[in-house]
């Protein structure tokens, strides 16, 4: 072997393998080995070469690549894992409602590696599609080139057309849509085109077991988009998420598609149908006619639905996860108790009011619990209301997480108004004793002071997770100080996340006031969101001190006028935390 060869082995080997891009660069290496026969430079590789590239080394017959990626099972599996790497794109462009990510191209390099590689790495390629644009687009131009003359387009395919297109839809297993990218006139068209040749059967994607279906234009009457589904349902479909923004002004074909769902998908196990909160009319009739058809559902999440369809759906005992959504229409009561079989239970209502109206008949013992208010039509004398009518229709002991979101109450988004919580609005949950997980990240913390901290976290003795205050859209100055924060590490010793707001400009204890069993080793990472700061040192030492293994501080990146900027303080806090931790040989990547 010559030695620049060595030098590069030893050199990739010592990378982190944790990165699946590690890979490429293993490939690249063994390519350019093998086509190289002496100790001259490495060979240019033409086009032909490369694509009949098996993996095997020409001297000898002997293998160059590893032998375990021979097997497809661990190749597969990496591939999944190359796939979740590159998809994970935060600086990714958004375009529209569609992430651009530069993940598809490492698959794209690996199928042409070698054949070996070839299949599998297709496979992840084309398993998940964020639109059906891909797959359009791998036809003649003419079938849907023609955007201002959709009915122009020439429905003829050829044989070599149909094969194309059937040899990579036939790997799609996640489905977005409808495309962004094409008028839904020429989807329509494309797609009869496709299901009029002589070898299509429908659904057209004969793997596909996920649809995610998003209306995003309001002038759906002379571009429906939802009638396309015909196209792909099938019975190897097993979860559906519809997101009906355009509702109820559906044409007929569209109802009528909606309406055969259940017929053609029969083995749905997870089922979504989101409509706009501003919504007078939900279909509750319509989409207790589809649920009630599926044997083996098990999550669901729609509109409140009729008594008898609830009560079908509860006898069968297969129900693992209910949301309820109650927009602005008039939705059928529910009485009666909800399945053991349930774990999670998330009810969302455009006020506080008409949460607590529906929960008045309701029992379940679920282990995850989920309010969703709409905070425009309500009142923090409202949301005290629903918060005190809880224990007595959920078990206190079998309730593990518990969280409260503030919405919109007339638009799909988060809500422009915060409440400010105090002691005797919480007391109520505090009776739930069996917490782990707390989430009020919504609220404003500006009521609760370091006394109040500590009654919460003596009543939750193994919580694990707490979000407070950290996403109060006032950003309201708290009153907790250090000392409250104190309260949750003395009092919850199993905690492991932490995103809270306290002021940081107050009260904060030297290194020797803290008594010596205040430490958590288990937290590494908090947010203190818009938590007010002064003394950089002092907070550094209290926080190392309290938390040895925190390496991470998240805040907020907007400042106060009467603070002068404080995530500029934090962030050396951050600093100062990470250089004592790298002082004592701990790793903080």
């Amino acid at each position: 072997m010559p030695d620049q060869y060595r030098t590069e082995e030893r050199t990739l080997s010592g990378q982190d393998t944790s990165n699946p891009n590690c890979l490429l660069a293993l490939a690249k290496y063994h390519l350019t080995r093998r086509r190289d026969g002496d100790d001259t430079a490495p060979k240019t590789l033409s086009k032909r070469s490369y694509s009949k590239s098996n993996g095997v080394d020409g001297r000898g017959g002997k293998s160059s690549v590893h032998r375990a990626l021979f097997v497809p099972e661990i190749v597969r599996l990496i591939f999944g894992f190359v796939q979740a790497w590159d998809e994970e794109n935060p600086a990714g462009e958004c375009i529209g409602f569609v992430t651009a990510t530069g993940g598809k191209r490492s698959l794209a390099y690996l199928a042409r590696t070698c054949r070996f590689f070839h299949e599998p790495a297709i496979d992840a390629l084309w398993t998940n599609l964020e639109s059906i644009d891909p797959l359009i687009k791998l036809l003649p131009r003419r079938m849907w080139g023609k955007k201002r003359c959709p009915l122009l387009v020439r429905r003829f395919m050829r044989k070599k057309h149909w094969e194309i297109f059937q040899k990579y839809a036939s790997r799609v297993k996640t489905l977005r849509g409808p495309s962004y990218g094409l008028s839904t006139a020429t989807q329509h068209t494309v797609m009869a085109a496709i299901a009029s040749h002589p070898k299509a059967t429908r659904p057209l994607f004969p793997q596909l077991t996920e649809i995610v279906w998003r209306e995003i234009r309001m002038f759906h009457r002379t571009e429906p988009c939802v009638s396309l589904l015909k196209y792909f349902m099938g019975p190897s479909v097993t979860q559906i998420t519809l997101k009906l923004n355009c509702w109820p002004y559906h044409i007929t074909s569209e109802m009528d598609v909606l309406a055969e769902m259940s017929k053609l998908c029969p083995n749905v196990v997870s089922f979504a149908a989101q409509f706009p909160p501003s919504s007078h009319s939900d279909p509750f009739e319509e989409v207790g006619d589809i649920v009630s058809n599926w044997k083996k559902l098990r999550a669901l999440h729609s509109c409140a639905l009729p008594q008898s369809v609830m009560d079908q759906l509860i006898s069968r005992n297969t129900l693992e996860s209910l949301a309820i959504e109650l927009n602005n229409s008039i939705y059928p009561p529910y009485s009666g108790r909800l399945p053991e079989s349930l774990h999670t239970f998330s009810l969302g209502g455009s006020s506080a009011i008409v949460c607590t109206r529906y929960l008045k008949n309701v029992h379940a013992s679920p282990t995850s619990l989920t309010m969703r208010i709409g905070a425009d039509d309500s009142t923090i004398e409202d949301v005290a209301e629903l918060f005190r009518i809880l224990p007595d229709h959920f078990s206190n002991t079998t309730v593990q997480t518990f969280s409260s979101e503030l919405t919109s109450s007339y638009w799909m988004s988060r809500s422009t108004e915060s409440f400010r919580l105090d002691l005797a609005v919480l007391q109520p949950i505090l009776v739930f004793t069996s917490l782990r997980t707390v989430d009020l990240s919504f609220f404003s913390t500006a009521g609760l002071d370091d006394d109040a901290c500590t009654t919460m976290a003596r009543s939750w003795p193994v919580l694990e997770s707490l979000e407070l205050g950290t996403a109060d859209i006032l950003m309201e100055r708290p009153v907790a100080t250090v000392r409250g924060l104190m309260a949750f590490l003395v009092h919850c010793p199993c905690l492991t996340n932490l995103a809270m707001v306290f002021d940081g400009t107050c009260r904060i204890p030297d290194a020797s006031d803290i008594p010596s069993g205040v430490v958590n080793t288990r937290i590494k990472q908090i947010n203190v969101a818009h938590s007010p700061l002064k003394d950089v040192n002092a907070m550094a030492t209290c926080l190392g001190t309290l938390m040895p293994c925190l390496k991470k501080v998240d805040i907020v990146q907007i400042g106060r006028e009467d603070d002068g900027e404080p995530e500029g303080r934090w962030d050396e806090v951050q600093k100062m935390l990470t250089c004592s931790l790298r002082s004592q040989g701990i790793n903080t990547d």
